[in-house]
């Protein structure tokens, strides 16, 4: 497994190259420039590779603000697809309690459209094996 890369003390950041896969773990609750630089090195590190599966362990993290919310929404999630050569698929890991029972199963929706997939889970099993499902759909 590839040694993750720290930046700064606020997130950790991993490419596997055995499962076409980066991700990101948040390692305590961000400020919302600390959230942006975030997610701006997991674009930087997912260029090189062209990797468009990306799980993204929230639950240290802490709950976004709206505007927080808002910037990744509609500003940085439009930026992947042209950047990284087609659909992106995000698994974000969060806490159960933000979850319901049937939704912590199958992994509950928050952005599908023809340019970026987003789920959320809170299993971290069930959040690699549907990137892997997506993955394995995509190469068909």
């Amino acid at each position: 497994m590839p040694t993750p890369t720290l930046l700064a003390d606020f997130v950790e950041l991993s490419f596997r190259p055995d499962l076409q896969l980066l991700l990101g773990r948040w390692l305590r609750p961000v400020s919302s420039s600390e959230l942006q630089q975030s997610y701006e090195a997991l674009l930087t590190a997912a260029v090189p590779p062209k990797c468009r599966f990306w799980l993204l362990d929230l639950r240290r993290r802490g709950i976004s603000s709206e505007d927080d919310t808002l910037w990744t929404l509609e500003t940085f999630l439009p930026l992947l697809a042209p950047r990284l050569g087609g659909r992106v698929y995000l698994a974000f890991l969060v806490s159960p309690g933000h979850l319901s029972a049937i939704d912590q199963e199958s992994g509950a929706p928050m952005v599908t459209n023809a340019q970026c997939h987003v789920r959320l889970f809170t299993d971290e099993g069930l959040a690699t094996a549907w990137l892997g499902r997506r993955r394995q759909h995509e190469s068909v």
